[in-house]
């Protein structure tokens, strides 16, 4: 597209059509193509679906083929790139964009990025360490009020009363209170979420918005930064989110000693830099375009069904075990029997937008200088981040803004269709109504605009799914057909589905292989 401003782009993703062409029984034509054997075969390759590769190779498991629908793997993990006015192309993320820096006890990530050659040792925090240049340079983020000033931090100071004040500091004292463990020393709040304690899972039956007005927590001012919290991490409303899972945002990070959250690691291409060191450090083929029609277990095997309309054609895989690595909504599809399905079709997925802008210059700024997360206080998007933060580019004075926005409505049916119903003009005057709050002139210096829909973007941690028995259905292996994704963690977080496609990896290895070596779970 080419509007009016005489702005470039157009939607980039490409997982949208196969997926539909097949929901709507659009793949019947296709010529049976070859049959194909393979010891292992990962549907999905999402974090979950490249974590289980990574995990079999590492324990020297060979003949991986990975399936994948979209025309790259990587899942909402996804990356892109946008031309340079000085030539070459800048990395952005298309999703997730950083990864806290993880816990030596967080034993799969921390194997991974061990594997990766970015760990270095493990610091006298605990933690696993990294180069300064992986962790995100000062200043982090910022937060423009009215008018478009920005102040350091995402709590908006200007205009504050005192009573705002006080919630704010009365919520983090409960939530200070939250990081600790309990008398076997787990913590109450933990990642991946299978090592939390017990102590404060009935929060999980209760809904965020209830739990806030329990606690007195009801000024418009504090429950707007609480919602951008579960907005950040699970793409969903106060009132769509577990409480359980809202602390976990506030502690799940921080240190026992300190309290202070970890810092992050993050790359110009987002997780898309982990998705590549997954690839390289497992080693397995990835067959892209590849949709997946049907999975069947059988007691010595299973088969699977995929169809590539592109080449038009429908191969028959067998192998020895099959991990399913795809998202619920999917998965409830491909098997004819499936004991799970109730717990599958409970869970529920927010679309996403995100938006990747070319900048000729940086726009006009006010108040606190340019950092690498900008949020807009009272925005239903989370802002965006500037993918040259880290890099060091000279006298280069264009650059790439990530924009991202979680759409909340609790209707996720009608606002995916919503999504998908408006035109790339229309995204285009949405993103930049959105910035031109805090940036008058962001449509003078703007020339590219590329947008990726995500219409299932994250699972959201609605009350009640954490801890009230579905996840673990839905995870149960059906003989040699074993289940990975991160909703099977109730949260589309890294860790989690890295965890969950290690747990995958590792049922396969000791359940269908034979193979017993050490546990990263």
């Amino acid at each position: 597209g080419n509007g009016a401003r005489g702005i470039q782009g157009g939607f980039a993703e490409d997982g949208v059509g196969p997926g539909h062409l097949f929901r709507d029984g659009g793949l019947r034509g296709l010529r049976a193509g070859k049959a194909q054997r393979a010891r292992v075969v990962i549907v999905g390759g999402g974090i979950a679906g490249l974590g289980a590769a990574w995990r079999l190779a590492r324990s020297g498991v060979k003949d991986i083929v990975v399936l994948e629908l979209a025309g790259a793997p990587g899942g909402t993990s996804r990356s892109g790139s946008m031309a340079l006015d000085g030539g070459g192309q800048m990395p952005c993320p298309f999703g997730a964009h950083y990864l806290p820096r993880p816990r030596a006890d967080q034993r799969a990530v921390a194997a991974f990025l061990g594997d990766m050659g970015i760990a270095e040792g493990v610091d006298e925090d605990g933690r696993v360490r990294v180069a300064d240049r992986l962790l995100v340079r000062d200043p982090a983020e910022r937060v423009a009020g009215l008018g478009g000033f920005f102040e350091e931090g995402l709590w908006l100071s200007a205009g504050a009363t005192a009573q705002d004040v006080e919630e704010l500091e009365r919520f983090e004292a409960l939530a200070e209170a939250m990081i600790g463990v309990d008398d076997r020393g787990r913590r109450h709040f933990s990642l991946p979420i299978e090592h939390s304690s017990e102590s404060h899972r009935a929060l999980d039956s209760m809904a965020a918005s209830e739990w806030a007005r329990s606690q007195g927590l009801s000024g418009e001012r504090i429950r707007w930064y609480l919602e951008y919290a579960t907005r950040d991490d699970f793409g969903a409303s106060l009132g769509d989110t577990s409480a359980w899972a809202l602390l976990h945002y506030f502690t799940s990070r921080a240190s026992l000693e300190t309290k202070e959250s970890a810092s992050y690691l993050t790359w110009p291409e987002g997780n898309g830099r982990l998705v590549a060191g997954l690839l390289a450090a497992s080693g397995a083929g990835v067959e892209t375009g590849e949709v997946c029609l049907s999975v069947e277990p059988g007691p010595a095997g299973c088969r699977v069904t995929s169809a590539n309309p592109a080449k038009g054609q429908i191969t028959e895989w067998s192998a020895d075990s099959v991990i399913l690595a795809t998202p619920q909504f999917v998965t409830q599809r491909l098997l004819r029997e499936d004991p799970a399905r109730d717990a599958r079709a409970s869970m529920r997925y927010g679309p996403w937008v995100v938006a990747n802008l070319h900048l000729s210059e940086r726009p006009t700024n006010r108040g606190f200088p340019y950092a690498w997360d900008s949020v807009i206080h009272g925005s239903k998007s989370l802002g965006y981040v500037d993918a040259s933060h880290q890099l060091d580019r000279g006298d280069a004075k264009d650059t790439v803004w990530s924009w991202y926005l979680p759409i909340t409505d609790s209707d996720e049916r009608t606002a995916r269709a919503k999504l998908l119903a408006m035109g790339w003009e229309e995204w285009r005057d949405a993103v930049l109504a959105d910035l031109r709050r805090a940036h008058p002139n962001i449509d003078e210096v703007t020339t590219r605009i590329d947008i990726w829909r995500w219409g299932h973007g994250m699972i959201k941690p609605t009350p009640g799914l954490l801890f009230g028995g579905s996840r673990a259905k839905a995870a149960r292996a059906m003989g040699r057909l074993h289940f990975a994704h991160s909703d099977l963690s109730g949260m589309a977080l890294f860790e989690e589905a890295h965890w969950q496609g290690t747990r995958a990896a590792e049922e396969v290895l000791r359940s269908d292989l034979g193979i017993q070596d050490e546990s990263l779970l």
